[in-house]
């Protein structure tokens, strides 16, 4: 018991000499905020005036990343960058003489006006923090203030009326009869580019660990500038949120007690390799290769009884690689029209909106229309002039599928896409290729390691191929192979080498402009391409022909075309079977009609085929897919 007691006094000397000393906390914040909106925001000349607007109100989500400096225990400086919703409605009841058609009676019709502003803004607010109880970096109770910069994001709105009163009244909109109208909708014209104004708030720290703390919190923002330019109309916010904090310091630790004395028993020096390049001796094959580009597509389709563009069409450039997949390719069908016409200034373009038929989308022409139009506007907003765009409006779409089906009613859905004094596909192209190859000479020696656990082989890597040898053998030849550009000069080689516990890396340039260089015949076992048909038909387009007899002239003599009829799945097996060899059949007949050299050919229907889940994996299923095997 004596000798416990100086234990204990000791370890708590030891504690109590740790000081920790914040240099930095970060902060994450997630909350709601109720926005208070005021001014006279019937005065923006873009919104349809129907009486004042003077008072809103909204809720939306806040959220902020920050960082805390203190000074001193007693303040400090923070500054955080987040996303307010300070999104709101503006409400008023108006009123209008009308006449009852059935009574004949004078009445009044009461409607509430709404105008809903989406307001999505990206903030930045440096703030002095004060801790009124505790320290800075653990406050039960602190207070911030400072200024606030709020840059708009999203600036849309919508009016919007509704009847309330008498039940039976109604608005008559495009001949229609509706007890809810949209009066005007959009983005704001004249929104304010930058909102300045104060915050503050209240807040306190719940720890969760030694480090760590939650903060709820209790804020109030308020803007000096309006949100648009040409209206009064002022923000005020209060923001209920919660936190986690993390504080980073230094922790100043007693000196620690001298070392102990240890005899450390003599060890074998460690294991180690010593890796040396001492050669490179091979060649650079060049050639041409033969590929397919992704086949598209041409239509967009729609939703039932919907005119909008849906979300798997991209609709911006940037950030944007085409997909490889012949089904995925399809969501950047828009994007890689607005290419094809950017690279063909004479190229025009026809709509063709159609819809599921007269029994699912009563709307008819006036759907398909509108169907067209969207899709207009979408390419009009990636850079195609509008003057090249012409729309065409049908019940059914000018080759329209099975409407029985519905698959078939789903295809038909859509907005043909017709491209004129341009190609809408081009699928044969010879690519120039070039590879460097040959041997890599190794020298590797292992040395170290206990005797008894010296490893039989050892990894040799290069350029991320692995080859095993033994430890016996110093020197080794590695085959290497690396697809360059035909006029690089230069390749980078990482070799490794591991064994027992050890490795070693060695990094070199070859200068392929000293190697010999030899030229192959055109490649084409990578060649597959796929031709597209018409629903229920084997008819070759004049398209699909042209490319066929593109194909005809690269090929070399004696080859042999591959071609795999194939048909989705609408209508019966027998007929789907049928479509698939006639389909096959035609394609072969045609390009013996146009080859100018002896061409074998092997036909037959296609068993590996995509999706059929969606109209654009059935679009690519009617369809034949052309291979190539190269003569010996």
């Amino acid at each position: 018991m004596r000798l416990l007691l100086p234990l204990l006094l000791l370890a708590a000397i030891s504690v109590s000499a740790q000081t920790y000393k914040e240099s930095l906390g970060l902060r994450l914040n997630g909350g709601v905020i109720f926005n208070s909106h005021s001014g006279n925001v019937h005065e923006t000349a873009q919104i349809v005036d129907c009486g004042e607007l003077t008072s809103g109100s909204g809720i939306g989500p806040a959220f902020s990343l920050g960082l805390e400096f203190p000074f001193a225990p007693s303040i400090g400086l923070g500054v955080e960058l987040g996303y307010s919703n300070r999104s709101g409605t503006f409400t008023r009841v108006n009123s209008y003489p009308m006449r009852d058609s059935l009574t004949g009676s004078d009445v009044t019709m009461l409607t509430d006006y709404d105008f809903e502003a989406t307001l999505h803004y990206v903030e930045i607010s440096p703030s002095v923090i004060i801790p009124i109880i505790g320290s800075f970096d653990r406050r039960t109770l602190g207070f911030s203030i400072g200024p606030r910069i709020a840059l708009p994001v999203a600036k849309s709105y919508v009016q919007r009326e509704t009847v309330t009163s008498p039940s039976n009244a109604v608005f008559i909109v495009d001949g229609q009869r509706t007890q809810e109208r949209i009066l005007s909708e959009g983005e704001l014209i004249s929104p304010s580019s930058m909102l300045f104004g104060a915050s503050a708030g209240v807040e306190s720290f719940i720890p969760i660990g030694e480090h760590v703390a939650l903060v709820p919190r209790i804020s109030a923002d308020y803007f000096f500038t309006n949100v648009v330019t040409d209206a009064e109309w002022k923000l005020f916010g209060v923001r209920a949120e919660i936190g986690i904090r993390w504080s980073s310091g230094t922790t100043t630790q007693p000196p620690p007690p001298p070392p102990a004395v240890v005899v450390v028993p003599a060890m074998p020096a460690p294991p180690r390799i010593a890796l040396q390049l001492t050669g490179f001796t091979g060649e650079v094959v060049t050639g041409n290769e033969l590929r397919a580009s992704t086949p598209i597509v041409n239509a967009v389709f729609f939703d039932s009884a919907s005119s909008d563009v849906p979300p798997l069409y991209r609709r911006k450039r940037e950030n944007t690689t085409f997909s490889t997949g012949p089904v995925e390719a399809h969501g950047w069908l828009l994007l890689r029209i607005a290419s094809i016409i950017e690279a063909n200034p004479n190229a025009r373009i026809i709509l063709e909106g159609a819809t599921g038929g007269p029994t699912t989308e009563q709307e008819g022409v006036a759907l398909a229309a509108r169907r067209a139009e969207a899709v207009r506007s979408i390419l009009v907003d990636l850079g195609v002039p509008s003057s090249v765009i012409s729309i065409k409006s049908s019940v059914l779409p000018r080759v329209p599928s099975n409407s029985e089906f519905a698959g078939g009613r789903a295809e038909n859905r859509r907005v043909d896409i017709v491209v004129q004094n341009a190609p809408l596909q081009r699928w044969v192209s010879a690519e120039e290729f070039a590879v460097a190859q040959g041997t890599l000479t190794v020298r590797a020696v292992l040395s170290g390691g206990a005797p008894d656990a010296r490893p039989q082989n050892m990894v040799l890597t290069v350029n991320g191929r692995d080859t095993v040898v033994m430890t016996s053998v110093i020197e080794n030849g590695l085959r290497f192979d690396m697809a360059i550009a035909p006029s690089q000069t230069t390749i980078p080689v990482t070799v490794m080498a591991s064994a027992g516990g050890a490795i070693s890396q060695r990094d070199t340039i070859l200068d392929v402009t000293k190697l010999p260089r030899r030229s192959i015949a055109l490649q084409t076992d990578k060649f597959d391409a796929v031709l597209r048909f018409d629903y229920n038909s084997a008819e070759l387009s004049e398209n699909e022909k042209n490319l066929l007899r593109q194909l005809a002239e690269q090929v070399q003599e004696n080859s042999t075309i591959i071609i795999e009829g194939s048909a989705d799945v609408l209508g019966s097996e027998d007929r789907n079977r049928i479509l698939s060899e006639q389909r096959g059949s035609n394609t072969e007949q045609f390009m013996r009609s146009v080859a100018n050299k002896n061409l074998n050919f092997k036909t037959s229907t296609r068993t590996d085929k995509y999706s059929d889940d969606t109209p654009q994996g059935r679009f690519l299923n009617r369809s034949i897919h052309v291979r190539i095997l190269q003569a010996p």
